[in-house]
């Protein structure tokens, strides 16, 4: 049976068998060595069984994948094993980190108050015109004359430029 889409019109049986070859070779001394004799790995010492130490478990004692493969959870530490080690042997802070106080809030300027509060007044009286003794039409262009001289207040306290805006050209050349 072959998979739809596989080039080679192999099953997913032969596949499988493929993978698990591949996989049962992993930790296999290769056939031909094509490096140098200054980069081979001196093999491991064998470690003597001590008599007080405990029996190895018969067979594998971890998942093992596919069918007579390579251990997967193996008893030796991993290199993730040395990375939760790391800087264990620093000596630990004696002092708990204090961050330094924030820095004062910035003062707001009578202008930017007044410009909030003309807006917030501009607002009630054009919504509710009748909370001063004058007619509802004269209270409603009261009320919008706050908000926009408001709004006014507060636009030309804006600073000029920003970081995104290139350096005014000056006024030209001085003699």
């Amino acid at each position: 049976m072959s998979v739809v889409g596989d080039p080679d019109g192999r099953s997913s049986d032969q596949v499988d068998a493929a993978f698990a070859q591949i996989v049962a070779s992993y930790d296999a001394a290769p056939a031909e060595v094509t490096w140098p004799e200054s980069e081979d790995i001196a093999p491991a010492p064998a470690a003597s069984p001590s008599p007080a130490a405990p029996a190895e478990p018969a067979g594998p004692t971890g998942p093992v994948f596919p069918a007579n493969g390579p251990i997967l959870n193996r008893p030796e530490p991993s290199l993730l094993d040395g990375l939760d080690t790391f800087g264990a042997d620093l000596p630990d802070d004696e002092e708990p980190f204090v961050p330094p106080p924030p820095p004062p809030l910035p003062r707001i300027s009578a202008q930017a108050i007044i410009g909030v509060i003309a807006i917030i007044a501009g607002l009630l009286l054009f919504f509710k015109p009748d909370l001063l003794p004058l007619g509802d039409q004269s209270g409603m262009v009261l009320g919008l004359l706050g908000i926009i001289g408001g709004a006014a207040l507060l636009i030309m306290r804006l600073r000029p430029g920003g970081p995104d805006e290139p350096d005014l050209p000056d006024d030209g050349a001085v003699v």
